[in-house]
C-alpha cells in the first residue's frame, strides 16, 4: 500500500557574516571633476548622482581623503554639469567637489 509520504524539507541555514555590513549613503551634493582647463582656470563638474549646489557656492576639492583645492561654482552648463572657477589648488580629473 502506498500512502502519502511526508516530505522532509531541509532548512536552509545562511551563516551570518563575521563582520557587520557597512552601508554608506550617497552624499547630498558631491560632484566629480570631469574637465580641467588650466589656462582659463576653470573645471567642469558632474552631478549626475547627487543634488546640485547653487551658483556662487564654494566647493572643497578632495583627492581620496586629502583636500587639494577650492573652487567657486559659476553656473550650470547643463542638467547635471556645472562650471567652477579655481580659487586655490590645482584640480585633476576625478577629484570630488563638496560644499564647504
Amino acid at each position: 500500500m502506498t500512502g502519502c509520504t511526508r516530505a522532509v524539507r531541509e532548512h536552509l541555514v545562511t551563516p551570518s557574516p563575521v563582520f557587520p555590513a557597512v552601508i554608506r549613503p550617497l552624499d547630498a551634493s558631491v560632484g566629480s571633476v570631469i574637465l580641467v582647463h588650466e589656462r582659463l582656470r576653470f573645471v567642469v563638474l558632474d552631478y549626475s548622482l547627487s543634488s546640485q549646489p547653487s551658483p556662487g557656492t564654494y566647493l572643497e576639492l578632495q583627492r581620496g581623503s586629502n583636500r587639494v583645492g577650492r573652487v567657486r561654482l559659476s553656473r550650470w552648463t547643463g542638467p547635471t554639469t556645472a562650471a567652477a572657477d579655481f580659487v586655490e589648488g590645482l584640480p585633476k580629473l576625478g577629484d570630488s567637489a563638496r560644499p564647504e
